[in-house]
């Protein structure tokens, strides 16, 4: 028998032992290269689910946006997850995961803005107007990629780099930096820029943009946006580049680690009105 040890206690044995974590998600989406993946990961759907309250219920689900830099697409996890969950008794419905952060952080301002959600395998945006998605894509880069650089960079295991960010991390911080730290601060500055630079390039390609009347507001939300000092380096970072659409607040949401669960959960509600 094998023994799986899943949540943030996997992360306290990789440490313990000097080992790498095992990751059922690869760059966002079922990992080819992990032959438990797909059980590991209905395994954790079934438990956070339990059963439906009536058969059919409705379940909104995110997937990410099609990615700009690389080659797969997203059509195989969006279904393998869609009959599983068709097995438990629900009506699965995919939803992007970039427009769910502006479900969930943006009804005052009629769900119109930019939603980020920086997650572990990708990071993923979205343009809304009035709820209706104007663009949206993801990159494939996150808070692994960030993990995997600064450890072939300082020579630390990928788990140690993760924990410590996960725990540690003040990117307001900038004098007296160990050499973690300070590839910590390189990669994140080096992610925000791709993100942002790679928006920049898609908006300019579109025709017809709709006329925002005022400054629309961006949203930042997952774990990769939680370290001290997110935030300002974010706006820092954006004051530099031209942005096409004239930005107003820019706000981390309230609950960053669930923001996708509860934009999900408003479309869910939404169709049931």
């Amino acid at each position: 028998k094998r023994l799986y040890v899943l949540g943030d206690e996997a992360i306290q044995f990789a440490n313990i032992f000097n080992r790498e974590v095992r990751r059922p998600l690869s760059k966002g989406v079922v990992s080819p290269q992990e032959k438990e993946a797909l059980p590991v990961v209905e395994l954790l759907i079934k438990s956070v689910l339990g059963k439906p309250r009536e058969e059919g219920e409705t379940l909104y689900y995110s997937v990410p946006s099609r990615p700009l830099d690389a080659d797969f697409l997203v059509v195989y996890h969006k279904k393998v997850l869609e009959r599983y969950l068709k097995s438990l008794g629900f009506t699965p419905k995919a939803i992007e995961e970039g427009l769910t952060v502006i479900f969930s952080e943006l009804p005052q301002e009629k769900f119109t803005g930019i939603g980020i959600s920086f997650g572990g395998g990708m990071t993923n945006m979205c343009l809304a107007y009035l709820a209706s998605p104007v663009v949206s894509f993801s990159v494939t880069r996150g808070g692994d990629w960030i993990d995997e650089q600064v450890a072939l960079a300082v020579g630390e295991t990928r788990a140690r780099v993760c924990s410590f960010k996960e725990s540690k991390l003040n990117l307001s911080q900038e004098k007296g930096l160990t050499k973690v730290e300070e590839a910590l601060s390189i990669y994140h500055n080096h992610l925000i820029e791709y993100v942002l630079t790679n928006f920049k390039r898609k908006l300019a390609k579109m025709k017809n943009i709709p006329d925002f009347r005022k400054p629309i507001s961006v949203v930042l939300s997952g774990g990769t946006a939680m370290p001290k000092g997110f935030l300002p380096r974010f706006e820092k970072i954006l004051s530099k580049i031209r942005f096409p659409i004239e930005i107003g607040e820019i706000k981390m949401a309230s609950q960053p680690l669930y923001t996708v669960a509860k934009g999900a959960l408003v479309a869910a509600m939404a169709e049931k009105e």
